[in-house]
């Protein structure tokens, strides 16, 4: 098999750590071959068969990802770092700096927030940006919004006197706490307050991203998990059609290995999606949407990304609650 990508090896690393929670049983990768498929788990002598994609087209790497890993592995290493495999989670729609300072900024950031981090802990990083808020007119009471604060716009518009319009484009995560999304939303609709009619005015607040330590055990250096910056995260069609194309994959990769070395005890597809935060993927609706049948020889389908690991399809028997051949 080809070697796995960054990406693909930090969702292996996921998944390994998140079965041996949720399991209470200790999963590794095994550094072997594995077979057929992308990746192997080892649980004592069990063995999990994981297959392992995105749900885009990452056969062309995204402009920038892999250099800003190279610098922030770099930094890690030459700071005096805990060596360990950590991840970078690019939300959907960023196009990463080519340019300086910005590329600089961006690199310092990440590597304070790396710093630290405890094998399997994850954490928010604040990267300031500035958004550009504009009075229309003094008639009406509402804040029409475009970029990542378009959720909010019912919030904003508490309390304003007058149209507005507020380009939040900038903006490409929320951080997790609503607190601090109400802050942001405070400060808008503060600056609001004191704007003119055809008036525009800059907003300074954070777009928020995750980061990430891998498990104990991965392989030291940074991932940078980053999807095309024209993906559409919410393109129900698209996601469909790339997890059936997984989910056939997978299908594919446990018939070779039945004819190669025995199938494994599990089988595991393990799909990493771009969305700002994991509760806004589309997997889970489009299994359900799939027949029974694609996914049959499947045992568990889980999504990773935000930093973090989410079951889409629980398996339907494990191997370690049925009694053991003597």
């Amino acid at each position: 098999m080809a070697e796995l990508s960054p990406a693909h090896r930090a969702a292996v690393q996921l998944l390994a750590a998140w079965m041996s929670e949720r399991y209470f049983r200790t999963f590794r990768r095994f550094d072997g071959d594995p077979v057929a498929f992308d990746a192997l788990l080892v649980q004592r002598e069990r063995r999990v068969g994981v297959t392992v994609g995105a749900l885009w087209d990452d056969a062309a790497p995204v402009a920038g990802a892999a250099a800003l890993a190279a610098l922030l592995t770099e930094d890690l290493a030459g700071g005096g770092g805990e060596a360990g495999g950590y991840a970078v989670w690019v939300p959907p729609g960023v196009t990463l700096p080519a340019g300086e300072p910005q590329r600089s900024d961006l690199r310092v950031a990440l590597a304070k927030a790396l710093a630290g981090l405890a094998p399997g802990d994850r954490r928010e990083v604040r990267l300031p940006v500035t958004l550009h808020l504009a009075k229309l007119q003094d008639d009406g009471a509402y804040v029409s919004v475009a970029g990542g604060l378009a959720a909010e716009w019912t919030a904003l518009s508490e309390g304003v006197h007058g149209a507005y319009h507020l380009d939040a484009r900038a903006v490409h995560r929320l951080p997790d706490e609503r607190a601090e999304v109400e802050l942001i939303v405070s400060r808008v609709r503060d600056r609001a307050a004191v704007l003119r009619s055809e008036e525009v005015t800059d907003v300074p607040v954070h777009d928020t991203w995750s980061v990430s330590r891998l498990p104990a055990g991965a392989a030291a250096g940074v991932a940078v998990v980053a999807a095309p910056p024209d993906l559409d995260p919410l393109d129900g069609a698209m996601v469909r059609r790339m997890l059936r194309r997984h989910v056939q994959r997978a299908a594919a990769q446990r018939a070779a290995a039945e004819g190669a070395a025995g199938p494994p005890e599990l089988t595991a597809l393990v799909v990493i999606v771009a969305v700002a935060h994991l509760e806004q993927e589309l997997a889970t609706a489009a299994l359900r949407g799939m027949s029974p049948a694609a996914y049959g020889s499947v045992d568990l389908i889980t999504v990773a990304g935000d930093g973090g690991m989410r079951q889409v399809l629980q398996p339907r028997s494990l191997p370690w609650s049925e009694p053991r051949a003597v």
